[in-house]
């Protein structure tokens, strides 16, 4: 598993839409400002984060994060509903006194992700199965998983392909991740 939030070439699968808006690190979460063991946000990284005060949710506006100035603290998220980029999703369904409780064992495309930011995900993981973090609060939608780019059946890219749809994670007895795409698709938009 990896322990840096998306980079590389192939983190964004759409060219669009674009609604780009600054944010400051403080207003976006989960990285390592609001949970111990997560990245910090840094220029080339690309995770979902929710936008503002965590008592306001599950009601926020979530992003992908385009670009980061580290001097000022501050980013570019993409807000746009319909962006599609690449993130890491744990199978974590249900969390028991603090603790992920029930896994899926399988990821499938248009099932909801949530911005999750429960300390027991890896460090580059914000997204889960799970309405709810470790805590009981209500995680806000992020979206739902969309096929990339090269993932799309009888698609030009990447030649002829065939749904990879479901997709197993390693088991459903414990926490495992998957990379997958995702179409920003938040309840506040």
């Amino acid at each position: 598993m990896t322990t840096e939030f998306s980079s590389g070439s192939d983190w964004e699968q759409s060219s669009g839409p674009l609604i780009e808006r600054n944010a400051l690190e403080a207003d976006c979460w989960p990285n390592s400002n609001d949970v111990a063991g997560k990245d910090d946000l840094a220029p080339g990284l690309h995770p979902i984060q929710a936008i503002g005060p965590k008592a306001d949710r599950p009601e926020l506006v979530c992003g992908v994060l385009v670009s980061y100035n580290a001097t000022l603290d501050r980013g570019v998220l993409n807000i746009a509903p319909g962006f599609i980029s690449r993130h890491y999703i744990a199978n974590v369904l249900t969390y028991n006194a603090g603790t992920p409780n029930t896994w899926s064992g399988t990821l499938t495309a248009g099932q909801v992700v949530y911005v999750d930011d429960s300390d027991d995900l890896a460090a580059g993981v914000t997204l889960s199965l799970s309405p709810l973090n470790d805590a009981g609060a209500a995680n806000p939608i992020a979206g739902v998983v969309w096929r990339c780019q090269d993932e799309e059946p009888d698609a030009d890219i990447g030649g002829a392909n065939t749904d990879p749809y479901p997709r197993s994670f390693t088991g459903n007895d414990a926490t495992y991740y998957l990379e997958a795409c995702v179409m920003l698709w938040p309840a506040a938009s």
